[in-house]
């Protein structure tokens, strides 16, 4: 008593934000905030999981800017609003260059804690997660753009449910999240197509100082089906994306903090699907009340 040992902070509280930067601590209220994200496509995998790099002469830069919000509900659940702006410039040898974008599609999420990391040393922490995201922003078709950058959203509601685990060992922080998606059918002339459903993993561990600063290493996994095409499967149409991130949390006070991260999607051959392979980081700053 006389001598105690350094005190870190509670990993639970300070961890969990660098992991999730719109979720409350457990010792807040209310928070709003805004993040900054920039990335540089690099290359892209095709329909067999081939990687290539970018053709000569082209390019891609996507950014977002994000305003969200979250309020505390029944001591134990959060529901939290998020409004994205997409930006896309792009460009080919052949058609020149473009940037476009607008408002992306707005998402309101849930999340009911049953059990807190920490609360148990056996049981971990368990979340239930829910979610919708509403088709508020231009989907390719109507991209007013020769080369689609003026596409900012999929054209279909999203309807998401996960579970989350995480559990506190001293100042580490251990999480386990899973989240599965499925969108709505749609249109466009006489095509009638629904995408597949997505499953998203992601797996992080965080180190919280005895400061409250934190830092993360994240690694996240999205899989998704083959789409449907007018009843039929559309054979290799489906996207698997590998990302890796690292993250941190700096609070300046009791009721700021800033936010950052750097992330990269390793190009490996058959992991990755019909995606572009992305180097990017995003910076946020976030306002809590008690």
């Amino acid at each position: 008593m006389l001598a105690p040992a350094v005190a870190h902070a509670q990993a639970c509280c300070a961890g969990s934000s660098a992991l999730t930067p719109g979720r409350l601590a457990m010792h807040e209220d209310f928070l709003a905030g805004a993040t900054v994200r920039g990335g540089v496509a690099f290359g892209s995998t095709d329909g067999r999981g081939h990687y290539a790099t970018n053709a000569d002469g082209s390019r891609e830069l996507d950014f977002e800017q994000d305003v969200f919000g979250a309020a505390r509900i029944l001591h134990r659940g959060q529901l939290a609003l998020l409004v994205p702006f997409v930006e896309t410039h792009r460009a080919t040898r052949t058609s020149g260059a473009e940037t476009g974008g607008g408002i992306g599609d707005v998402n309101v999420a849930a999340r009911w804690d049953f059990l807190t990391a920490g609360e148990s040393s056996v049981v971990p922490g368990i979340g239930l997660l829910a979610g919708l995201t509403m088709p508020t922003g231009r989907p390719p078709e109507d991209a007013d753009t020769r080369l689609a950058t003026g596409a900012t959203g999929i054209g279909a509601f999203q309807v998401n449910g996960g579970l989350a685990l995480e559990q506190s060992f001293g100042p580490w922080l251990v999480n386990l999240t899973g989240v599965v998606a499925k969108r709505t059918a749609r249109t466009v002339g006489d095509l009638h197509s629904t995408l597949g459903t997505q499953l998203t993993l992601l797996a992080g561990v965080v180190y919280v100082f005895p400061n409250d600063v934190s830092l993360a290493g994240i690694v996240s996994y999205s899989y998704e089906g083959d789409a449907t095409v007018s009843g039929q499967n559309a054979s290799d149409s489906g996207r698997r994306l590998l990302r890796t991130s690292a993250a941190f949390a700096l609070p300046l006070g009791d009721r700021l903090r800033l936010q950052g991260s750097l992330f990269f999607d390793p190009p490996v051959v058959h992991v990755d699907q019909n995606q572009l392979t992305t180097v990017g980081a995003t910076f946020g700053v976030i306002v809590s009340w008690s």
